[in-house]
C-alpha cells in the first residue's frame, strides 16, 4: 500500500510539472525573456575580447584567437521532449534509455519556443552553436554513437541541421560522464565560449551534479554575476540534477519557516 501511494504521489508531482511546462503562459513568458535577453547580450560578448562564459577558460590566454561559440543544452533547451515524459506518466512507466530511443525514432520533438531568436542572432554574428546532451552514447560495430545519429534524424524532421562534430554527447569518450566539465574542457580548447544556455546548473558549474542542495545554492550565489549575462537557465521542474539530490521523501526538503536560500543576501 505504501509503495502504491508513493508511486501515485510521484506521478501526481510529475503531472503537475509537465502540465506547467506544456500549458502555462508563465513558462512561455520565461522562455521569451530568456532567449531575447541572451540574443541581445551576445553582440556585447562577441566584441569583448576577454569575454568567456566558461569557468574552464578563466585566466586562459589567447581567447581572442579562438572561434566564437555558444553552448546550448539539447532537451528542454533546444527541443521539447515533454510529450515523452507525459506518455511515461499516463502509461505508468519509468524513463529507460531504450524506451526513449524508440520514442525518438518515431516522434517529432518540437523546437523550444523563442530559442531561434538566439540561434539566428548567433548566425548573424558568425558565432557557432554547439550542443551538449546527456543522451548516452552506446557504441555498436556500425556506429560509435547511435543516439547521436537518431538525434540528427529527429532534428532534421524539424528542419534543424547540426554537424556531428558540433554535438557532444555523454559517453562519446570515457571521461564524458554525467558531470559536463570534461566536455566543456574539450570545447574550451577549440572555441571561445561566449554563452551557455541550459536547464541545469551542471551545464555551467564544474563538479556540481552530485553535490548536496546547500552546496549547489552556495555555488549558484558565488557566480551570481554570470547569470543573465553569460549563463542563462531555463526552467525544468520535471527532471534534472536538482531532483537527483533531493531526499527520497521530497517533503523532507520543505521548510515551513521563512528563509533566504543559502548564499543570497
Amino acid at each position: 500500500m505504501f509503495n502504491a501511494k508513493v508511486a501515485a504521489d510521484e506521478a501526481a508531482e510529475a503531472s503537475r510539472a509537465i502540465a506547467w511546462m506544456q500549458t502555462s503562459a508563465e513558462y512561455q513568458a520565461i522562455l521569451s525573456q530568456t532567449f531575447k535577453t541572451a540574443a541581445n547580450q551576445l553582440q556585447e560578448a562577441v566584441f569583448d575580447e576577454s569575454w568567456t562564459a566558461a569557468i574552464e577558460q578563466f585566466g586562459q590566454k589567447g581567447l581572442n584567437q579562438l572561434p566564437n561559440a555558444i553552448i546550448l543544452d539539447l532537451d528542454e533547451t533546444l527541443v521539447n521532449t515533454l510529450s515523452y515524459r507525459a506518455s511515461l506518466v499516463l502509461n505508468n512507466n519509468e524513463h529507460e534509455e531504450k524506451r526513449f530511443q524508440n520514442w525518438m525514432n518515431v516522434e517529432r520533438a518540437p523546437i523550444i519556443p523563442h530559442v531561434m531568436k538566439l540561434i539566428e542572432k548567433a548566425a548573424s554574428l558568425g558565432v557557432t552553436v554547439l550542443l551538449i546532451s546527456d543522451r548516452v552514447c552506446k557504441p555498436t560495430p556500425r556506429d560509435p554513437c547511435p543516439v547521436k545519429t537518431q538525434t540528427l534524424r529527429m532534428l532534421k524532421r524539424i528542419s534543424i541541421a547540426f554537424p556531428k562534430d558540433q554535438m557532444f554527447f555523454r559517453g562519446e569518450y570515457s571521461d564524458w560522464n554525467k558531470d559536463q566539465t570534461s566536455r566543456r574542457e574539450f570545447i574550451a580548447k577549440r572555441y571561445r565560449i561566449l554563452m551557455i544556455v541550459g536547464d541545469d546548473i551542471n551545464q555551467m558549474i564544474p563538479q556540481v551534479a552530485t553535490l548536496p542542495m546547500t552546496a549547489r545554492q552556495k555555488l549558484t550565489a558565488q557566480y551570481d554575476e554570470m547569470w543573465g549575462s553569460r549563463w542563462f537557465i531555463v526552467p525544468n521542474p520535471v527532471y534534472g540534477s536538482w531532483l537527483d539530490v533531493l531526499p527520497n521523501d521530497i517533503k523532507k526538503s520543505l521548510n515551513p519557516k521563512t528563509h533566504t536560500p543559502t548564499g543570497i543576501r
